[in-house]
């Protein structure tokens, strides 16, 4: 009875950790929460100041989201802060994301409640800043891992994430999304469609152009990518699995998902 118990006990603060953790998270606009050193705590290297802060507002709403599937998404807007690796520049500064750091490849997520660590499966998936990994710093976007492990220090709705990437650690500074814990919960309704459920043609209606329209199915796997669609639109379906499907439009920062059956 004993064991049963404790056994109990463990699966409830395992879930309960992980639902610490399911949500959508940003870099907190505040200075030191992007910082990296020598060692833990130790800033020395380099750390964002508040006006450098105010100069990557591009980068400072870009959205990390932990779905309750088990699916990981980046959500970038329009724009993100792009590094002189991934723009192919002189100069870094903000820019049209840059695959495959733009949330284009499926990804999910797990968290280990005994080390304490959050791990993103998928190829461009991340936390704070792209370049970092558990091996290092990448300086070509075709070099994106597969997986990263970050440790993650979780209280209430604000993430510490200290990262070894060899020489040193990046330290970030996360803050939860107010009130939210999916991507409908920050959403307006940029969009609808009809008929729900589907067999054959789908059709979407918005009040302005999409920038990218994308089908995901329940795991995390786009099916269906377009960009830049007319306010108008059909979609055929009718070689789809039977099945629930994700349907995400992205215009400017606007973010918008929700779901429709396929029979």
């Amino acid at each position: 009875m004993r064991k049963i118990y404790t056994l109990f006990i463990l699966a409830f603060a395992c879930s309960f950790s992980y639902a610490q953790v399911e949500g959508t998270w940003q870099i907190a606009p505040e200075p030191n929460s992007l910082a990296v050193g020598p060692g833990l705590g130790d800033f020395s290297w380099w750390s964002i100041n508040a006006d450098e802060v105010i100069q990557r507002s591009c980068y400072y709403d870009d959205l990390f989201v932990f779905r309750a599937d088990g699916t990981f998404v980046n959500m970038h807007g329009s724009e993100t802060w792009l590094e002189e690796w991934q723009n192919g520049g002189p100069d870094a500064g903000c820019g049209a994301p840059v695959a495959p750091h733009d949330g284009s490849n499926a990804a999910t997520w797990t968290y280990n409640d005994n080390n304490r660590t959050v791990t993103l499966n998928g190829v461009g998936a991340y936390l704070g800043l792209p370049k970092v990994n558990n091996s290092g710093e990448i300086d070509d976007p075709a070099n994106a891992p597969a997986s990263i492990t970050y440790p993650a220090n979780i209280q209430g709705d604000r993430m510490t994430i200290d990262i070894s990437f060899g020489p040193g650690f990046w330290h970030y500074e996360l803050v939860r999304v107010t009130g939210t814990t999916s991507v409908s919960d920050i959403t307006e309704d940029a969009f609808t469609f009809s008929p729900n459920p589907v067999s054959d043609e789908l059709y979407i209606n918005s009040e302005q152009a999409i920038d990218v329209f994308t089908i995901r199915d329940m795991t995390g796997r786009i099916v269906l990518q377009r960009k830049n669609m007319v306010i108008n639109e059909s979609i055929d379906v009718s070689s789809f699995d039977s099945g629930i499907y994700l349907l995400e439009s992205r215009s400017g920062d606007q973010q918008t998902v929700k779901r429709v059956v396929v029979k």
